[in-house]
């Protein structure tokens, strides 16, 4: 689920053991944020989802130009919130109709505001693909998704949360002067940005019908919690990824903490808003399993239920998907990228998948890239996607 730990030598083992452009119409100029960056307003003004709040211009790569930006977006209760992230563009001149938006969603990296990725100095830099997506004419968008770096607290993998931050930045960068960027919308995620691309694929037709999605690509997702869970909330290296997913489910569903997590756990659980992802991690791998978790969250009743509604598979994807996979994935195994697929071509969906063999979770995603921005391509020039259903 994460991006950056599994790169640091003592979990990595413990895991490996275990498992300037013409603008779009009704585009507006760059406009700064209260307080600079793309820091909250005191007091939100209502706008409709993707509507721009704030833009502000931060460092990118040679050739482009880039954003930190504030965007409406809406919670699953219906709530307009504002959202935060970083919109990347080409400085040549657009294509007649705009360019495509590769709405790109991060991995984990934390529940606490400041490990949102736009408060890096150089988060354009850390978008994996990005040279070949700018080389390529296309508008990057990237979401730090509800909660993360903005009022509220972080629906840390609930995938339909996920799916309209994804969305509603695309909408974003349309208004934004200087991107050039069309509706036409290829969605990108990695990990807990696959869950969060493989959402984004399933809800665009009611939620956001004003984008052509091209294109769903999803790496190593997090397509099934139930899968994923049980055997984490055994493990130290990962039984912080247990804490994080079950603070972040209690946002949004009724689910009893202390049902998942001991006395001790909650009375500390201030440390998730002071640590971001792998310091977290590491936090909780100093405890055995039984000191974090009380029990299995599937045993929990209720919770299956609740990981049932939030597995990714359960309804159709219009868009074609591009599904990839290291066969060393012990993080998310390709067992569960096994069973999404399945789902997936059940429903009709057209799938190409792809396992790169001798790959983990990083590096199905490392190698991929260039897979990625030929499929890519594909879609922008209209080829038919290839199916392996």
């Amino acid at each position: 689920m994460g991006e950056h730990g599994w790169a640091r030598g003592g979990v990595t083992l413990l895991v490996a053991a275990a498992l300037l452009a013409a603008a779009a119409p009704g585009a507006v100029a760059a406009v700064p944020a209260a307080g600079g960056g793309a820091a909250a307003p005191h007091r939100l003004r209502a706008g409709h989802p993707g509507d721009l709040i704030s833009a502000t211009p931060v460092i990118s790569p040679a050739g482009s130009r880039a954003w930190k930006v504030l965007y409406h977006s809406r919670s699953l209760d219906g709530r307009d919130i504002e959202v935060s992230g970083v919109i990347v563009a080409p400085t040549t001149k657009p294509p007649p109709g705009g360019r495509p938006v590769v709405t790109w969603a991060h991995g984990t990296h934390g529940l606490a505001d400041m490990c949102a990725p736009s408060q890096a100095i150089d988060s354009t830099y850390r978008i994996t693909g990005i040279h070949q997506f700018l080389k390529a004419g296309d508008v990057v968008a990237a979401t730090d998704y509800e909660g993360l770096g903005t009022p509220g607290e972080h629906p840390y993998l609930v995938g339909e949360s996920e799916g309209r931050g994804v969305l509603d930045i695309v909408r974003a960068a349309e208004q934004l002067v200087g991107t050039g960027a069309s509706a036409n919308t290829l969605v990108y995620g990695h990990s807990q940005g696959g869950q969060a691309a493989l959402f984004a694929g399933q809800i665009a037709p009611a939620y956001a019908p004003d984008l052509h999605v091209l294109g769903v690509t999803a790496v190593a997702p997090v397509s099934d919690l139930s899968v994923l869970l049980p055997a984490a909330s055994s493990l130290a290296p990962l039984v912080g990824y247990v804490v994080m997913a079950a603070v972040g489910l209690h946002t949004t569903y009724p689910i009893d903490l202390s049902a998942i997590l001991t006395p001790q756990t909650i009375a500390t659980l201030g440390v998730v808003d002071q640590l971001c992802s792998d310091d977290l991690v590491d936090y909780y791998a100093q405890f055995a399993p039984s000191q974090v978790v009380v029990q299995n969250p599937v045993d929990v009743p209720g919770v299956a239920a609740v990981l049932a509604q939030d597995r990714a598979g359960n309804v159709a994807t219009p868009a074609p998907l591009f599904v990839i996979q290291g066969d060393r994935d012990l993080l998310v195994p390709k067992s569960e990228t096994d069973g999404f697929v399945q789902r997936a071509c059940a429903l009709g969906d057209r799938v190409d998948y792809r396992v790169y063999p001798g790959e983990d979770h990083v590096g199905a995603r490392d190698a991929s890239v260039n897979d990625v921005a030929a499929w890519m391509a594909d879609r922008v020039a209209g080829v038919t996607a290839p199916s392996t259903c």
